[in-house]
């Protein structure tokens, strides 16, 4: 405890009392709320969770042995329109895991286990969905990645697929009801499920109006034990990390 106010103290003298009052409120909090999840919460493995290689065959074992609800890759195409793990635009002949070798693995090892498919690439679509339909996947991927720009294009192309929107917010704007009440209708005319965003754009009032807007909120990628309890006591939806294995202690230690 004596830690946290000396925080809070130290804020004091950069920002001043008021905005000091409103750290030592949030540090009070992250320690000592309560972890109060939704029905249906998740914890998504990061690509490279646990110190494994992005998007590798590596990380999905691991990601299967941790049982984590939900596995998170890149996906790109190649030149020739095959669909990928990797964290780029477009890769090269020969290049990345191949997302049909992934979703049999994963299929092959679990009954239960999502897959977010966060896409860097929407030249192929129709040939992701097609991966998706022949591995039994369907049901069980959904995909982030997805800007204003794309939406209609995935909807066309990968029909019936759930998809988060990705968006970057106004980070002076986070306790602004009507400008969270405006994000959350364009997140609903997009035709999303939630909306999917960095750990860093985390609120209560955000949460709290999506839910209330019947949309979902993901947070992006929370590794230390300071942010992960700080949006365990929010309520998020979904927490993407590299280290489910310190979500999961978190979560049990209440």
């Amino acid at each position: 405890m004596k830690t946290i106010w000396k925080l809070a103290l130290l804020a004091a003298g950069a920002v001043g009392a008021a905005a000091a009052a409103q750290t030592g409120v949030k540090l009070h909090r992250i320690a000592f709320g309560k972890v109060t999840l939704p029905e249906g919460f998740t914890v998504t493995a990061h690509s490279g969770c646990e110190g494994t290689p992005d998007n590798s065959l590596e990380y999905i074992e691991k990601a299967l042995a941790l049982q984590v609800p939900v596995l998170e890759v890149d996906v790109c195409v190649r030149n020739d329109g095959t669909p990928v793990l990797l964290h780029a635009q477009t890769a090269g002949d020969g290049e990345g895991v191949l997302l049909e070798d992934a979703l049999r693995r994963i299929a092959e090892a679990s009954a239960f286990a999502r897959v977010n498919l966060d896409l860097k690439a929407f030249t192929n679509i129709p040939g992701v969905y097609d991966v998706l339909v022949r591995t039994g996947m369907l049901s069980r991927c959904f995909f982030t990645g997805v800007t204003a720009e794309h939406t209609q294009l995935v909807k066309i192309d990968a029909p019936g697929v759930p998809y988060y929107l990705n968006a970057e917010l106004n980070r002076l704007r986070l306790e602004d009801r009507a400008y969270l009440e405006g994000l959350a209708h364009e997140v609903l005319r997009s035709g999303a499920v939630g909306l999917n965003c960095s750990c860093n754009y985390a609120s209560k009032t955000l949460i709290d109006v999506f839910r209330k807007a019947n949309l979902k909120v993901s947070f992006w990628t929370a590794d230390n034990k300071f942010v992960q309890r700080n949006l365990l006591t929010m309520g998020p939806d979904n927490i993407t990390t590299r280290r489910p294995v310190l979500l999961q202690a978190l979560i049990e230690q209440g």
